[in-house]
């Protein structure tokens, strides 16, 4: 090893710690199950600097390898020595790891204060409580903010409504609230099925005129059946508005992948 190696303060390695998510570059072993080490990409004794972009972490074993060397005296002093020197090492590495997490976690806190804030914009007067918070907090898992963001767009300007002082109505804040959600998951899936935003809304027409017994995911099914066959989406819109049960509806649909299936010249297909 260079005897002109430059020492490395602990601000640079908590930094390459932190890029690097506190795992080894070689084998992904990760802190605190071992004991990183910071490595230089391009050795000092050729030349290799501190800068961050020559620094990688690496855990003991892939940094130095593994030795055996015979005991005596002065080597278990310095064996211990060692030890002890590790030992502080993994405690100082457990705190800049914990320091890194509790940073995240901060900035996961202000990303939900930021969009119940965005949502606020939308409805003055109202504000979410801890529960609302906790609820974003859960979307974050799934979606990104801009995807939040933009179905809670999505939703305002579909649900909210105002009374005749200006102010959004309790009922249509608590009912635009609970739609961003499902727009996040409409908006992602639209993104690989064209059609699923129509049908989603189909659907709704359907759910809304059809009394008693109706099935969300199989009514979902059937009219992405029937785009699989080409049948228009306002032939679609246009049974849903006609029909007045279940039976009728399920019906409709097997007649107008029929008539598809006869222009194409194809046999029988089963919902």
């Amino acid at each position: 090893m260079s005897t002109d190696r430059k020492h490395i303060s602990k601000t640079l390695r908590f930094e390459v710690f932190k890029r690097d998510s506190f795992k080894c570059q070689y084998c992904g072993a990760e802190a605190p199950n071992v004991l990183l080490h910071i490595d230089h990409i391009k050795p000092v004794a050729a030349g290799g600097t501190n800068d961050l972009t020559n620094l990688i972490t690496a855990c003991l074993p892939c940094n130095l390898g593994k030795r055996d060397v015979p005991l005596n005296d002065q080597v278990a002093v310095s064996k211990a020595r060692a030890q002890m020197d590790e030992l502080q090492e993994r405690r100082e590495q457990l705190e800049l790891m914990m320091q890194w997490r509790e940073s995240l976690r901060d900035l996961d806190q202000e990303v939900v204060e930021r969009l119940a804030q965005y949502w606020h914009k939308y409805t003055p007067g109202w504000s979410l409580n801890d529960n609302g918070k906790q609820s974003i907090k859960k979307w974050l898992q799934q979606f990104s903010a801009d995807e939040i963001c933009k179905s809670m767009d999505s939703s305002a300007t579909s649900y909210l409504k105002f009374n005749g002082d200006g102010k959004v109505t309790e009922e249509s804040w608590v009912t635009a609230f609970d739609k961003i959600l499902g727009i996040c998951r409409v908006n992602r899936a639209s993104r690989t099925d064209p059609d699923i935003k129509q049908l989603y809304y189909i659907r709704g027409i359907l759910r809304n005129r059809i009394p008693g017994y109706f099935d969300d995911a199989k009514a979902l099914q059937y009219l992405k059946n029937a785009r699989s066959w080409d049948v228009p989406i306002d032939c679609l819109s246009e049974l849903a508005r006609s029909v007045k049960n279940w039976s009728q509806f399920s019906a409709g649909i097997g007649e107008a992948i029929q008539k598809m299936k006869a222009e194409l010249g194809e046999g029988d297909e089963q919902l």
